[in-house]
């Protein structure tokens, strides 16, 4: 799968990048939301990862602007930031939010649950199993 990551800390972009390349993920990194908007243009990715906070356009109105063109459905989008979801985050142009700093297990369960939600199994499935 093709995952856009959008984080102007370079080392955060680079950290997410490595993470989840060892899934064997195709990722492309860009360093604000125009440089996004351009790589989305040429090669739209299956999943786009945005931090909040960008230079210029904030994350937010990348995910406004993307979800106005594609839906849920052909480009799922996550929002990552340091700041609690309630302080930054408001509206539904996102799918997932994840908050800074996160385990790479918690990046990678929330890129499988967008990715491939048909496999993941209701709770309350499981526990009827049990």
């Amino acid at each position: 799968m093709k995952i856009l990551i959008v984080e102007d800390d370079v080392d955060l972009a680079e950290t997410c990048q490595m993470v989840l390349e060892t899934c064997h993920e195709d990722v492309q990194v860009a360093h604000s939301a125009e440089e996004a908007l351009v790589k989305i243009a040429e090669r739209k990715p299956d999943l786009v990862i945005s931090d909040c906070v960008l230079p210029g356009r904030s994350g937010l109105e990348l995910c406004q602007q993307l979800r106005s063109h594609y839906p849920r459905n052909t480009l799922p989008l996550m929002l990552m930031s340091g700041s609690l979801r309630s302080q930054v985050a408001h509206g539904d142009s996102y799918d997932a939010f994840l908050t800074k700093p996160f385990l790479a297990e918690s990046l990678l369960a929330e890129v499988e649950r967008l990715l491939h939600p048909s496999d993941i199994v209701p709770e309350s499935i499981v526990r009827g199993a049990q």
